[in-house]
């Protein structure tokens, strides 16, 4: 984008000391082009002030248009002419400078430094051949109108005339433009540029210098000498290189021509100026196309890298998301920080491996393979896929993933893998299932137990009938008593069916479960016998809960009774009073509760465990795994009456491990009414 150094709000002293000063400059430079630059009087090589006004006026801004004014001004009146032909060409020189900086300022994106190839054929077109037109026809339209030179002559001194504005142009403007800017080389590179600039004077003064004279060969080929040291400077330093050896090439060619030396000293001067202008003109297009095509290709391979930097640090530090990249082999070609946080594998350690030796199993490698390889022959990606792996430590993860094809370039492809943690999400659903079938057998249960209590009610009311009708001593006395027995029995299976449902009458009060435990010790020493050691730790500061004394100590008994039956060869039962702060996220995993003070009741014993594919039924009703000792009540009224109490029980267990219940009830905080 264009830059002005000298913007509208700069001080007025700023313009006028830029002014005067390329006012000095202007005239200085245009005495050495009139003193060294003119053949025969009427050939302007190389007019340098034309290239130095547009360069000053694009980086300075219009508010330099006046010093480039004065000075054509100044110039042209130091010589023999009238001084209205002084103001017309000074007009003229204006004019020239504000169309170049106009046309150019008016295309988009215009770069300064020419780092672009349409940046350089832009400045060629709009700057060095449209704007100087305005220049050679207002000045030579003077010159033939002062009787300076005829008019017929008009075509050869307008053409002279504006190739030598072209010229400058193409020469003087882009060094000023590209090293408005200075480069920040090395030691070692200021050393290989000096090399570069010297060797190309060399090689023009050994092509213009006349020291190689050859009767069979013509000289004028000699001047493509030049080419390799333009090309060097071009490749190696690009528009900075490139613009210093054009000077180096052009200074001294015309230097050499005006003296009559060189490959083009020998043609008449008409067609010598026109060799010297192609040569000068297509060296300069070359070098400078050259070197923006370099520079467009470094900048679009730095930007590639950026690109590529930026992409893997977003795949690096995407959270949540692991992303790795695979060969169409199915071998590991990147593993983002994801991966390892997930996986517990470092990229080191699975870079060039397939999944199937680490990750997957067999099975499923084979399968994940087979994904790959259909992903890179038809290029389409893969649909979702669950997965079952294992971490680094052995933690069972779900994941599901996506493979999709990038292509790399030159034919080559990447398959690359997103892959998400659903465990808890599995889990989640896993505990909803279970709550959700909890609550439906909850529901049968609860009727049946009603339905079977009025049965019961009935049969005791005839048995108790039947038993009042009899005279002592009666043998039918003995069987309806043990029918009684019988019905007292199945009255106690409804009541922990209702217990479970979460239908039974309860008598909450604030309950601190420290005073319910100590109550209950003698008993648990009782039925845990000695071979279980009893390890109680509570909190002295322990809030109250509210709840029913007498179901909350039958919650305590059913898990101490299964805790012992787990240890059949002894062990040590802890069991843990604590208060407790659930936070959202802990309350995921406990859908039921929400946010807030609870206290903890803990029972954990050193015993079998419980298998995984047990866990899911612990707490149906009639689910034992005590074969025909068990009734399969205890648990399912421990998730009742803990349920009915707005609390929530979680298990965890693993065989051979133990097992530890917990038990969350809501802190109470209010007074009884």
């Amino acid at each position: 984008m264009l830059t002005t150094s000298l913007s509208p709000r700069s001080p007025l002293w700023h313009a006028v000391l830029y002014n005067a000063l390329l006012t000095l400059v202007y005239v200085m430079t245009a005495k050495l082009g009139l003193l060294y630059g003119v053949v025969h009087g009427n050939a302007t090589l190389l007019w340098i002030p034309t290239g130095l006004s547009l360069a000053a006026v694009l980086l300075g801004g219009y508010r330099l248009l006046p010093g480039v004014a004065i000075g054509a001004f100044l110039t042209v009146a130091s010589t023999p002419v009238p001084k209205w032909v002084a103001l017309s060409v000074s007009v003229g020189n204006t004019l020239e400078a504000f169309l170049g900086a106009f046309l150019l300022r008016r295309l988009p994106h215009f770069d300064l430094s020419l780092r672009r190839v349409r940046d350089v054929w832009s400045l060629l077109l709009w700057a060095a051949v449209v704007s100087t037109v305005a220049s050679a026809t207002i000045g030579v339209s003077s010159l033939c109108a002062s009787g300076a030179a005829s008019w017929a002559q008009f075509p050869k001194i307008w053409l002279l005339w504006w190739l030598g504005n072209l010229m400058s142009n193409v020469v003087v403007a882009p060094i000023l433009l590209v090293w408005s800017q200075p480069p920040r080389w090395q030691v070692s590179q200021l050393l290989e540029f000096a090399v570069v600039v010297l060797l190309t004077s060399l090689l023009t003064l050994v092509a213009f210098g006349g020291w190689i004279v050859s009767s069979s060969v013509q000289p004028y080929p000699l001047a493509f000498i030049v080419f390799p040291a333009l090309i060097w400077a071009a490749q190696r330093f690009e528009l900075h290189g490139s613009t210093a050896a054009i000077v180096a090439v052009a200074g001294f060619s015309t230097w050499m021509t005006l003296s009559e030396r060189g490959p083009f000293a020998n043609f008449a001067l008409q067609e010598s100026l026109a060799l010297l202008w192609v040569f000068i003109g297509l060296t300069t297009v070359t070098a400078l196309t050259i070197a923006s095509s370099a520079s467009e290709r470094r900048h679009a391979e730095e930007s590639l890298q950026q690109a590529y930097a930026q992409i893997y640090q977003i795949i690096n530090n995407a959270p949540g998301v692991a992303i790795q990249g695979y060969d169409q082999e199915g071998r590991v070609v990147f593993w983002n920080r994801a991966s390892e946080q997930l996986y517990g594998f470092q990229e080191q350690q699975v870079l060039g491996k397939r999944l199937g030796e680490f990750l997957l199993s067999e099975r499923d490698a084979r399968e994940f393979e087979r994904l790959i390889q259909e992903v890179a022959r038809t290029g389409q990606p893969a649909p979702l896929r669950e997965w079952e792996t294992h971490t680094a430590s052995g933690t069972l993860r779900y994941i599901i993933s996506s493979l999709f094809p990038v292509q790399m370039g030159r034919g080559q492809m990447q398959i690359v893998c997103m892959d998400v943690d659903i465990t808890e999400r599995k889990q989640l659903e896993a505990q909803l299932l279970r709550a959700q079938r909890l609550e439906s057998i909850g529901r049968l249960a609860g009727g049946i137990a009603h339905d079977f209590n009025n049965l019961l009610t009935a049969i005791a009311s005839y048995a108790e009938t039947a038993l009042a009708r009899q005279p002592p001593g009666h043998p039918a006395i003995e069987e309806i008593q043990r029918l009684l027995d019988t019905v007292d029995r199945a009255a106690e299976l409804v009541h922990h069916l209702l217990a479970f449902a979460r239908q039974q009458s309860l008598k909450p009060q604030p309950l601190n479960l420290n005073q319910l435990l100590q109550r209950t010790v003698p008993l648990l020493h009782r039925l845990l016998g000695k071979q279980v050691d009893l390890r109680l730790i509570t909190d002295p500061a322990l809030r109250e809960v509210r709840a029913d004394p007498t179901q909350m100590e039958q919650v305590l008994l059913n898990l101490v009774i299964n805790a012992r039956d787990a240890m059949p060869s002894g062990g040590l039962l802890t069991v843990e009073t604590a208060n407790v702060t659930l936070d959202a996220e802990a309350t995921q995993a406990m859908p039921d509760l929400s946010p807030g003070e609870y206290v903890m009741l803990s029972v954990s014993d050193t015993g079998t465990g419980i298998l995984p594919e047990h866990l899911d039924h612990i707490f149906e009703p009639f689910f034992t795994t005590k074969g025909e000792t068990g009734t399969g009540l205890g648990l399912a009224v421990v998730y009742g009456v803990v349920k009915q109490s707005g609390g929530h029980v979680t298990v965890e267990s693993a065989p051979g491990r133990g097992t530890t219940f917990r038990i969350y009830l809501p802190a109470f905080a209010g007074t009884e009414d």
